[in-house]
């Protein structure tokens, strides 16, 4: 088992995203559509006119069972107009993460990115760590890659001193390219692994089942992605496994 292959394993049903634009300007859609490219989403055009759903998003599966439904604003305000600096400088506090439900719930969907696109997985690991700080008895795994980045951007190291704070058993792993200044709280794992120096993960277990949720990715390039998130226990249970029984020691 690999990192890698937790994301080939993600069920390959589509999903379907209904835009429903009255009034909000043309560009955030077509924001919207970069930022949701996958070949396994679909991103229509709803009419408006008689509709009661005016300037929102709507989501469903491959059997049009509704997933759920967000204002264009919100995901404007979430997503769309912001910057990822918004995060790594810490102006956008982890306890003020909000996620737009279409977003969240375009779990197990797997996600090439690249640019301004990664902003969909950054959004959804503070998603995650989120999770984290509002259930205080859980655990959080992290692979950060490099372990000077945690010093390198400031929003990031501010998030684990809040989870420090609550409790949260606080586990990071990375290359050992510098000791990171963090609370002797904090769990540190090092290893120059090669699958490590490339995967991103964030992991929220130890916790109720309704709260365990998971994101994996790999870099496949400059700046490229591939990954995915998910909220399934099963899943979320075999990613800590395999973290913890690999890097873990």
């Amino acid at each position: 088992m690999t990192i890698a292959r937790f994301i080939d394993a993600v069920s390959a049903g589509g999903k379907t995203l209904t835009v429903y634009n009255e009034d909000e300007p043309e560009p955030l859609v077509r924001m919207l559509r970069r930022m949701v490219d996958a070949p396994a989403v679909d991103v229509r055009e709803g009419e408006t006119a008689g509709d009661s759903v005016v300037n929102a998003v709507t989501l469903e599966d491959e059997r049009g069972r509704n997933l759920g439904i967000s204002s264009l604003s919100d995901i404007a305000r979430s997503v769309l107009m912001v910057n990822s600096d918004l995060y790594i400088t810490g102006t956008r506090s982890v306890d003020r993460v909000e996620t737009p439900e279409v977003l969240a719930n375009l779990d197990d969907t797997t996600f090439p990115v690249s640019g301004k696109q990664k902003m969909l997985l950054i959004q959804m690991s503070r998603h995650i760590e989120s999770l984290a700080v509002q259930h205080a008895d859980g655990a959080l795994h992290s692979g950060f890659q490099y372990l000077s980045r945690i010093d390198d951007e400031r929003g990031t190291r501010r998030v684990y001193e809040r989870l420090v704070e609550q409790d949260v058993d606080v586990n990071v792993y990375g290359v050992p390219d510098r000791e990171p200044s963090v609370s002797e709280d904090v769990s540190v794992y090092t290893t120059p692994a090669e699958e490590l120096s490339r995967s991103w993960f964030v992991v929220h277990t130890d916790c109720p089942d309704a709260a365990k949720a998971a994101l994996v990715a790999e870099e496949t390039g400059e700046n490229e992605w591939r990954g995915c998130w998910t909220f399934d226990s099963d899943v979320t249970d075999a990613v800590t496994d395999y973290v913890e029984n690999t890097y873990g020691s």
